[in-house]
């Protein structure tokens, strides 16, 4: 499949392209320079085909200030940044083609010219983009020959805020891309996206959890390459990035996700901070599984509690992830080193699994993908109608609940993702009040003791007739 990326200095509009190439809205867009920091990947669809689109990082020059405190944050920035002309050299590398983006409304910087001169050093395709081009007065500036310059030859004209242009530049893209090729484009399959097309909808999972307890660091130990940006710094990771995988050969495919830091509300700042928070938590909803990571270092936090009531509340998937057991001098990775810890958990969340890992070290990381697919696969557990009335009847012996009303109920199971089941009960006892509560917490905990539920929320609800 052909995979284009997306490079240019920062603030050219980069993101707001990816998310008009993908129709999915994926990238933060802000005027905000660095907005993009990682590389993320989604897929385009245009003329019966696919490809796959990389935003990478906006290539700036960090300018030195005066101030002790200013260099100190300086510093700290230009790290990120030199990670993010990692990831863009990593992108530049691994794709077909390249769509070198600049602003229409600027004159050629010496830094795109340094840019220029990095792409064509890869030797690869490339295409000069000029967006904002939103009007026939700024369509005509891009005939201006100082563009030439570059030595990507005449540019195309787009506007990826309205749309104006992409479809012309999707059509240039495909003329190179297939021609002479048989409808098969050239270029090296990612190591990244395993499998293009997969035949099921793949397993969501999202990794959530307080800035810096280890998502990104995970993400890349799980993956062998450092698909993330690791930073010190608080928010590196600015919004969801998804990773498209296989497991195992043969199965599942995972769309594994990658979330900003999520912090308590009061805390929270307006712009970048704050969208990335608003799409982490529209991730949470999307998703299948969360798998809420927390820092074996420092005490469970109101905040880590949050997080998991969050899962809870969206009937989602649930493992607990407990991270950076490397910190912790003697560990071995047991539930019983943390016995007063884990007592500090909401006892709602009895029934998620629990793994101890040092994502720095690759501790007990392997153990992760198995335990997804065997949450995945619990959350789609369907269970017959005269199991659960055969199960019923003897739960119902077995804590003597009043025969004389519970052998006029039935259970039976509606919907997976998460397993959700009915107790028809008639209208009298419901009057009556013969069915507590209580009652209804047993069945489900006995449930999960006759069949594997680890990790999957029950759902039980009361149907009248």
């Amino acid at each position: 499949m052909l995979k284009l990326a997306l490079i240019g200095q920062t603030n050219v509009g980069k993101s707001t392209l990816f998310n008009r190439l993908t129709e999915k809205g994926g990238a933060i867009v802000s005027s905000l320079p660095e907005t993009t920091r990682d590389r993320n990947y989604d897929i385009c669809r245009w003329r019966g085909k696919e490809i796959i689109i990389v935003d990478t990082g906006g290539l700036v020059k960090i300018q030195i200030p005066l101030s002790e405190r200013q260099i100190k944050k300086a510093k700290a920035l230009d790290d990120i940044g030199k990670e993010v002309k990692k990831h863009i050299l990593k992108a530049i590398e691994e794709s077909d083609l390249i769509l070198f983006i600049c602003d229409v409304n600027k004159q050629i910087s010496d830094f795109e010219m340094e840019i220029g001169q990095l792409i064509k050093k890869n030797k690869k395709k490339a295409l000069l983009v000029l967006n904002k081009a939103d009007n026939q007065k700024k369509i005509l500036l891009t005939k201006n020959q100082d563009w030439l310059k570059l030595g990507f030859g005449q540019p195309i004209p787009i506007s990826a805020a309205s749309g104006v242009g992409v479809g012309d530049l999707l059509d240039k893209v495909f003329a190179i891309a297939f021609k002479n090729q048989n409808n098969q484009p050239a270029g090296n399959e990612t190591s990244f996206i395993k499998n293009q097309s997969p035949i099921e909808t793949p397993i969501k999972a999202a990794i959530i959890g307080r800035p810096n307890v280890g998502k990104s660091t995970l993400i890349n130990s799980l993956l062998n390459e450092e698909r993330f940006i690791v930073s010190p710094l608080p928010q590196t990771t600015r919004g969801p990035q998804d990773v498209l995988i296989q497991t195992e050969p043969g199965k599942e495919n995972l769309l594994l996700i990658d979330t900003a830091g999520l912090r308590k509300k009061v805390k929270i700042k307006p712009g970048i901070e704050k969208i990335g928070a608003q799409k982490s938590l529209a991730t949470i909803k999307k998703s299948d599984i969360i798998l809420v990571l927390l820092d074996l270092s420092e005490e469970i936090s109101h905040q880590d509690k949050s997080l998991i009531d969050l899962a809870i509340k969206n009937n989602k998937g649930l493992i607990l992830i407990l991270n950076k057991g490397d910190k912790i001098p003697g560990f071995k990775f047991r539930p019983s080193d943390f016995d007063a810890k884990l007592r500090k958990l909401p006892l709602t969340v009895s029934w998620a699994p629990i793994l101890f890992i040092s994502a720095k070290a690759k501790k007990n990381t392997e153990k992760i993908f198995p335990l997804i697919n065997q949450v995945a696969k619990n959350l789609k557990q369907q269970i017959s109608d005269k199991e659960l009335n055969d199960f019923l009847r003897r739960t119902v012996e077995k804590q003597k609940f009043d025969s004389d009303v519970w052998k006029k109920i039935k259970i039976h199971q509606t919907d997976v993702c998460p397993p959700s089941f009915f107790l028809e009960i008639p209208k009298v006892l419901i009057r009556k009040r013969a069915i507590h509560p209580a009652q209804i917490n047993i069945i489900e905990k006995q449930m999960r003791k006759k069949w594997d539920f680890r990790g999957a929320p029950i759902i039980i609800r009361i149907s009248k007739y």
